[in-house]
């Protein structure tokens, strides 16, 4: 709780600076021509970070660096920290001049809608080209969050991103009103660069904290040291598996593409309200249990593996599910506070509106699956995931063709297939490995079932003040939306965790406790520490 607290907190703070960034994006570029080319460019090397940075190689160094820090202490650590840097710095390098060779076909095959635009898929070429150089800088980023927090590190690792945002902005908006006061096609290619100077910035700002644990770097190559070889052995499936999800993402690429101008970026500037819970809950809570579950496994303590799996599933749950009912509720009066001014205008709002509304759905989906891949790589156990991932790119695939072509539902019918597809990806995951290790233990699903009600209830509670507030004719404009977001989401909130204290939902209570904590104040779930001390007596927490 208090490891994923610190990345939550982290994760946090770079979100809403992420958020700030794409509010002056929405601003100064809106959600055009010139919108589309950045995020599509962006998004290519940000496969390949998920791939070899923050997705397969992260996950898979962070198990051995674990284990074998458990079994030869610091100095082999290190040195395997040593020979996978450098492995992973020749190996990127090279895949990132391929990446700007191959940039225009690359363009073609992920968005062969925008060469029916006259210059949108030349202009998309070249920002791809001019970023392909920043999977490296992450890359190295995510090797060094990996080592500290195998070191009981994690706040600053997982601030590294807010450095990332600040950087970006600082380099990329005076250069872009310096050469391009229109904010046209010159001002794009300037915010190109802002992002590779954040990219190193994201790397450079961890290196003091890692040479205070006694880091040293210099060049190492053994290809057939123990530790390289059972990374890249665990890698392999690792990166089929998360490949699929980002084969997903060029799917929806290549279908948003032909929608004409603005689909890229609401799918985007929707996706990025989504991302918040997702990195404020799922991947704070499998950051900061990785390094944890995998001791656990390499010594075989598996009922205190199982454990914490349920418990970080029960946590995500319950923080999940009442963050999509309120993000689906008031996505609108959201979208136009945050969005709504300069080139953004009203039909931009609407369409990312319905876009928030379908990802919601999945919200609970795209968490878990981050959870319960950190189980099964914890456990060495990474076919499972693979084809569970394969089987996803064929479900997406199927239902982007039907609700957009067949069914004619336009960017709304592309998240509402991504949602669908977590949701039966993670399904499938937890039968996987509920047979390994066993499933939700009744408490589980009472905790379940409460969390849905509290939800409920606390829906209705959110209706109940817009529908007030449409009684007070206020209009919908920034002041009007603004209200309706600040007192629908207060009153969501407070009925939320009224409902939880009703039911007696520990998880829920557990973060209201660490909140206090912070602030100096006491807790409040006395009666909840005896039921549960009561219920499960002699169990290891």
């Amino acid at each position: 709780m208090r490891s994923a607290g610190k990345v939550g907190l982290a994760v946090m703070g770079s979100r809403v600076l992420g958020l700030l960034r794409d509010q002056i994006f929405a601003y100064c570029f809106g959600a055009g021509m010139v919108m589309d080319c950045f995020q599509m460019a962006f998004r290519i090397p940000n496969l390949l970070r998920d791939l070899f940075a923050e997705g397969a190689f992260s996950t898979a160094f962070v198990t051995v660096f674990a284990r074998r820090r458990a079994r030869e202490g610091d100095d082999g650590a290190w040195q395997l920290a040593r020979l996978m840097m450098t492995l992973q710095v020749v190996l990127l390098s090279a895949l990132s001049l391929m990446g700007i060779i191959f940039a225009p076909w690359i363009v073609r095959i992920m968005a062969p809608g925008f060469f029916d635009i006259p210059g949108k898929g030349e202009l998309t070429i070249f920002l791809t080209q001019l970023l392909f150089p920043f999977i490296i800088l992450v890359a190295a980023a995510a090797v060094v969050m990996g080592i500290l927090n195998t070191f009981g590190r994690f706040g600053l690792p997982a601030s590294a991103t807010i450095f990332f945002n600040i950087v970006m902005l600082a380099v990329g908006l005076p250069l872009a009103w310096f050469f391009d006061p229109h904010f046209d096609e010159t001002a794009i290619i300037c915010m190109a660069v802002g992002v590779l100077a954040g990219g190193a910035a994201q790397w450079l700002v961890q290196m003091p904290a890692l040479r205070r644990q006694g880091y040293r770097y210099w060049p190492e190559w053994n290809w057939r040291d123990s530790g390289v070889v059972e990374t890249l052995k665990l890698m392999l499936p690792t990166l089929i598996g998360v490949s699929a999800v980002q084969v997903n993402v060029v799917i929806n690429s290549i279908f948003a593409s032909g929608l004409g101008d603005g689909a890229v970026a609401w799918l985007n500037y929707g996706f990025r309200l989504i991302q918040l819970p997702i990195g404020l809950f799922g991947v704070a809570i499998s950051t900061a249990a990785l390094p944890s579950l995998a001791v656990d496994a390499t010594n075989q303590h598996r009922k205190v593996f199982c454990d914490k799996v349920e418990h970080a599933l029960r946590l995500n749950a319950a923080l999940c599910i009442p963050a999509a009912c309120g993000l689906a509720l008031i996505s609108r009066p959201l979208v136009c506070v945050l969005f709504e001014r300069g080139r953004f205008g009203p039909q931009d709002t609407e369409a990312t509106a319905m876009v928030i509304i379908a990802y919601a759905v999945g919200l609970v989906g795209y968490a878990s699956i981050k959870v319960l891949n950190t189980a099964f790589y914890a456990l060495n156990r990474t076919v499972a995931p693979m084809c569970v991932s394969l089987g996803s790119i064929l479900l997406t695939a199927a239902l982007n063709w039907f609700l957009v072509v067949r069914v004619g539902a336009g960017v709304m019918g592309i998240a509402m297939a991504t949602s669908v597809s977590a949701l039966c990806s993670m399904s499938v995951l937890y039968v996987i490995l509920s047979r390994m290790v066993g499933g939700l233990s009744n408490r589980g699903w009472r905790t379940l079932r409460r969390v849905v009600l509290a939800a409920a209830i606390m829906s209705l509670a959110v209706e109940g003040v817009f529908w007030a507030h449409e009684g007070l004719d206020i209009p919908p404009n920034f002041w009007g939306s603004f209200s309706r977001v600040m007192f629908g989401a207060a009153a969501g909130m407070a009925v939320y965790i009224w409902t939880a204290r009703r039911l007696k939902l520990e998880e829920v209570l557990a973060v209201e406790d660490v909140v206090r904590s912070k602030l100096g104040m006491a807790p409040r779930r006395h009666e909840v520490h005896h039921e549960h001390q009561s219920h499960d007596s002699g169990k290891t927490r």
